[in-house]
């Protein structure tokens, strides 16, 4: 089922407690949406009661059932574009890097732009983007800058160590890039 296959994907995004479930209520009256009512539910725990998700997930945890759930059902003939801000956000590591590497799969086939801070994620792009923000006065712009060879071996290497990037940072880069 739908909630089988999303736990599983959750599980492996080390959000091992929580449950996410699907309410289905049937209404009184046909509406505009048909005869029933669908909602998206999670549990912190099998003895806690469902929430409605909207509710009462945080963005990061939103952002990670919706990458379960594109994981699920985000293949499609239609090419579909998916943006994840931060889908990342809370996560470290090993998370990371599964994180990272879900939204290479879902990107098969399908567009997906990923805003992201950590190089786990950033180093399973196709294509790596570094966007900039300059005021002057009272005006703000942004610059987006495509980062191709060295120049993203740089700004993976930025990520890990800040603004000191040693060798080991580059080799780190290199490595992640690569694997």
């Amino acid at each position: 089922t739908l909630s089988q296959e999303v736990n599983a994907e959750l599980k492996d995004l080390n959000m091992k407690g929580l449950l996410f479930e699907v309410a289905i209520t049937k209404l009184e009256k046909l509406s505009s949406t048909g005869t029933s009512e669908v909602e998206f539910m999670t549990r912190v725990g099998k003895e806690d009661h469902a929430r409605p998700l909207a509710k009462f997930a945080s963005g990061g945890e939103l952002s990670r059932i919706l990458l379960a759930l594109k994981q699920v059902v985000g293949h499609s003939d239609k090419p579909r574009t998916y943006l994840f801000d931060e889908v990342d956000a809370g996560v470290s590591g090993e998370t990371a890097e599964k994180v990272g590497k879900k939204l290479r799969r879902i990107s098969k086939g399908q567009q997906v732009i990923c805003i992201t801070h950590l190089p786990q994620v950033a180093a399973q792009a196709d294509s790596h983007y570094f966007v900039s923000k300059k005021v002057n006065g009272a005006r703000a712009r942004m610059d987006l800058t495509e980062l191709t060879g060295k120049a993203r071996v740089n700004e993976i290497a930025r990520l890990i160590s800040g603004e000191k990037i040693t060798k080991t940072s580059l080799a780190h880069a290199e490595a992640l890039i690569t694997h």
